[in-house]
């Protein structure tokens, strides 16, 4: 839970970020755009490269310390890093903590990784020192050297000492380095026991941590190389952070020498160091841009370049370190974090974003220089089908933008597709680079977050929707190309062949027609039927394409008889016997639960809690939550227990009251004294008129089934309904001839009323299913049916009679319920027209019992329509409920 909220606050930190600087980043688009747009893909180019020679920096670092890392896996660190010292500014110890946590996480010594990014600290500082000294030298010989340059050098060589210093006392002074960590531990202690929390420290943490730093300080001592090498390669990362700055000024036609580039990038970097605002904002621009222009530099190329090269070292790592952030281990290993959700939505917000701009800017004219360019390379056809290839784009990110956000596997590769083809068509366009560097920047980002898309599309779909998709193609291509060349009359151009067949692709595959002039009716009817097969035909296989699994193959028989196993042995509700019925499917888990389901639409409803051992509960949860997340289904628990709430929010759903089950205690159920007044006498007249009780017994024999399926189809009809199912059994011939049948019989001897039993297994109580009567029956006949079952089972050693769940009683009657708990409150008053929820409360509350909530359990607010949708479904059938999705192809 706290890295949770460490992450929503990291989020929030980043939006701020970007929403307080907007006008910076607007500023530093239009600065870009002035600049040769293939020097300034260059530059960022360079950029990643050395970014990568800084994690190299790192690497070598630990290496040296005794500390093995790959840089593959450091360099999401590295770019994490970067951005938590901007967002969380504590002079970069929280970039430093990151990479500790990281590598202590993979079973790294917390010390050794520490003393590690301590070095890597020392190195970089050295290598920069070089760097800064024939830069200073260059400023005193033009004359141009000032005050507070010299005082940034000074307090730069002043950090180094001190860092050098840390290592230096873990060599000569060990004793130093216990006590250090020793009062470090006795101030947290104290710290916690004032705030009344605990630290999980061990006792020697102390003495071990301080071990392992001195070993590691002895490492880096007695492999002096080692220390040269990662000295060296930080000055080779800082030599290709020179050649990105340098390449930015080309781009902006302004020639420099070697010696103000180093000045220049020299005091820039000082500054970024030394000074107080986070990664030196506001600071470095300004000193930077100065530098050059007292150089010789003119003051609006200066700053240009300047603002350029802030951009792509600021704005980009940030950007990617916020991506990166949660590849770590730290806060980004776990599926069920905060930090993976978020930051798949945001990725889906941001491939929404996209399309909007495809679309904007394919309806926007392009600058005209650009276009005066391109008319020398590309016909004006080109161009056109750019425009309109960017529109369609657009609309086609839009449409996957919401399936990435349930973590679509192929919705992530089409998008990657899109986006390619979007940087194609903006280049093609108008050479919008600013368009296509998005599209570029966005696909690399969700190539990153690659891992994050594992929900799974139905296979036979995908096979269907490409068949349809190759058919319909071959098909088109075939009826257009004879129509336009068998039927060029009716057009204002005489097609040859090949001008058939491009006539044919440009309009199904870009719905537009270049130069096509229909001059009869037949002529546009024809046109259109193409549009229209394009566009069905696309739109089909697109649809297929991202459908979620459907599970074709039925229930086996050992599934089946696994599950009754696990139920027997562990069902302990009342829906325990419904979880064996044929219309669910099951899902088992590792540590022996089983979890009966229905599939919905794309969501999969599970009855009830899982089955199974306690400590189980919550894995099982979570296993069945991921099956839900490979198959792109939504995760939905009806009817749950108050009991298993905190599991299911320790696994990120929530929950809503949906009404109350009510268990009537049989050992305190009287009729007699004032609270029985109310049923003795309906009771006791129906006995006096000659009314009975029987409970028969399974097998049911074939007279007494055709008996109880009349009377259950006059039931269904006077309700003017028909069977449900999922939390209720229905009339089958073979659930009630094995269930034991509880009957009114009348005087005359035929049945008035009937209920079955269905066991709870493990619980001491009775319970019924379905409970039918005759259209016309004796007034207190189903008051008559239920005292008789409430004295039958107690009879038979039972403890408790379970009446089933009364929806909406109960929910929404206390001020701190939720709203829509009110909601649903005043439906439970004021809307009985269509199902009598007070009605059917009432009647069971004259039997005294006591009430338990149960919840509808659901994976976020804007899934809850969703969910309670399916329930609706699950519970009708498919027979008597609107599919919410396309048919399923058998």
């Amino acid at each position: 839970m706290k890295k949770r909220w460490i992450v929503l606050a990291l989020t929030v930190l980043f939006l701020w970020a970007v929403v307080s600087r907007f006008t910076e980043l607007e500023q530093l688009k239009n600065t870009l755009a002035q600049g040769k747009w293939e020097l300034v893909l260059a530059a960022m180019a360079v950029q990643v490269v050395y970014y990568i020679a800084f994690t190299w920096t790192y690497q070598s670092a630990f290496d040296t310390v005794g500390v093995s890392a790959r840089i593959r896996d450091l360099l999401p660190v590295t770019l994490g890093s970067l951005f938590v010292n901007v967002v969380v500014p504590v002079g970069g110890a929280g970039g430093a903590a990151l990479f500790a946590e990281d590598l202590s996480r993979r079973g790294k010594p917390a010390a050794r990784s520490a003393a590690g990014v301590l070095l890597q600290l020392i190195s970089d500082f050295t290598a920069f020192t070089l760097i800064l000294i024939p830069g200073m030298i260059y400023l005193f010989i033009e004359h141009d050297l000032k005050i507070y340059e010299i005082s940034g050098a000074v307090i730069l060589l002043l950090l180094t000492f001190g860092l050098s210093s840390i290592l230096l006392v873990g060599i000569w002074k060990p004793d130093w380095l216990r006590r250090l960590f020793g009062w470090s531990h006795r101030t947290a202690n104290w710290i916690f026991g004032r705030l009344n929390r605990s630290l999980s420290l061990a006792d020697d943490w102390a003495q071990k941590n301080a071990e392992e730093f001195s070993q590691a300080s002895a490492a880096v001592a007695s492999h002096p190389s080692r220390l040269m090498r990662t000295v060296g390669i930080a000055f080779l990362a800082h030599l290709v952070d020179i050649s990105c700055l340098f390449i930015l000024f080309l781009a902006f036609n302004q020639p420099i020498g070697l010696g103000a580039l180093v000045a220049g990038y020299a005091v820039g970097i000082l500054f970024w160091i030394v000074s107080i605002t986070p990664q030196g904002i506001g600071v470095v621009e300004g000193v930077m841009a100065l530098t050059f222009t007292s150089l010789g530099i003119p003051g609006a190329v200066a700053t240009t370049v300047v603002l350029a090269f802030r951009g792509l070292t600021f704005w980009l790592p940030m950007t990617l370190g916020f991506f990166a952030v949660q590849r770590l281990h730290t806060v980004g290993a776990d599926r069920h974090t905060l930090t993976e959700k978020w930051g798949v939505r945001f990725a889906a917000i941001l491939v929404a974003l996209m399309g909007i701009v495809n679309i904007l800017s394919a309806v926007t004219p392009s600058l005209t220089n650009r276009l005066t360019l391109l008319e020398n390379f590309l016909p004006l056809e080109v161009r056109h089908g750019g425009h309109l290839t960017a529109a369609l784009a657009g609309f086609a990110l839009l449409i996957l933008a919401g399936n990435l956000g349930r973590r679509k596997l192929v919705a992530w590769m089409l998008t990657l597709l899109v986006l390619g083809i979007s940087m194609v068509s903006h280049l093609v366009k108008g050479l919008d680079y600013e368009e296509a560097l998005l599209a570029g920047g966005l696909m690399v980002m969700l190539w990153l977050m690659r891992n994050h898309f594992h929900a799974r599309s139905d296979h036979p779909s995908i096979r269907q929707g490409l068949r349809v998709l190759a058919g319909a193609s071959l098909f088109t291509m075939a009826y257009g190309v004879a129509g336009f060349f068998l039927l060029d009359r009716h057009y204002s151009v005489n097609f040859g062949l090949w001008d058939a067949f491009w006539q044919t692709v440009v309009m199904f595959t870009e719905f537009y027609d270049p130069g096509l002039v229909p001059v009869t009716h037949f002529g546009s009817f024809f046109a259109d039927s193409i549009y229209f097969v394009g566009a069905a035909t696309i739109g089909y296989a697109v649809v297929m394409l991202l459908r979620p699994v459907f599970v074709r193959e039925p229930t086996t028989n050992e599934e089946r008889q696994k599950a009754r196993t696990i139920v027997e042995r562990y069902g302990r509700s009342s829906l325990a016997r419904f979880l064996l019925l044929d219309d669910k499917r099951y899902f088992f888990s590792p540590g022996g639960s089983v979890i009966g389901y229905a599939l919905a639409g794309r969501a999969a409803v599970a009855l009830g809690d899982p089955v199974g051992p306690d400590d189980d509960l919550l894995p099982s949860i979570e296993a069945f939550t991921s099956l839900c997340k490979r198959n792109d289904w939504l995760p939905v628990f009806y009817q749950t227990q108050p009991r298993t709430l905190d599991a299911y929010k320790s696994a990120g759903f929530d929950a809503l009251s949906i009404g109350n089950e009510g268990v009537v205690n049989l050992d305190t159920f009287t009729l007699e004294g004032k609270e029985g007044k109310a049923l003795r006498s309906p009771i006791n007249k129906l006995k006096n008129a000659g009314y009975k009780f029987i409970v028969h017994e399974p097998p049911i024999p074939d007279e007494l089934l055709e008996e109880l399926r009349a009377i259950s189809d006059e039931w269904l009809t006077m309700m003017h309904g028909s069977e449900k199912r999922f939390s209720l059994g229905w009339f089958d011939d073979e659930y009630i001839r094995t269930s034991p049948i509880g009957a009114v019989y009348a005087p005359e001897g035929w049945i008035s009323a009937f209920v079955n039993f269905v066991p709870e297994y493990q619980l001491s109580e009775a319970t019924v299913d379905l409970m039918r009567r005759r259209p016309e029956i004796e007034n207190g006949t189903m008051e008559f049916l239920f005292v008789s079952l409430f004295q039958w089972a107690k009879v038979q050693g039972y403890h408790g009679f379970n009446l089933g769940l009364s929806s909406l009683s109960g929910v929404g009657e206390q001020p701190t319920d939720q709203t829509i708990e009110k909601v649903m409150h005043f439906v439970y008053e004021h809307v009985n027209q269509f199902y009598n929820f007070k009605g059917l409360h009432s009647f069971k509350e004259k039997f005294h019992p006591e009430w338990s909530p149960r919840y509808l359990v659901y994976r976020g607010t804007a899934n809850l329509a969703q969910s309670w949708l399916a329930v609706m479904q699950a519970s009708a059938g498919d027979d008597n409920f609107v599919m919410s999705y396309l048919k399923i192809k058998r």
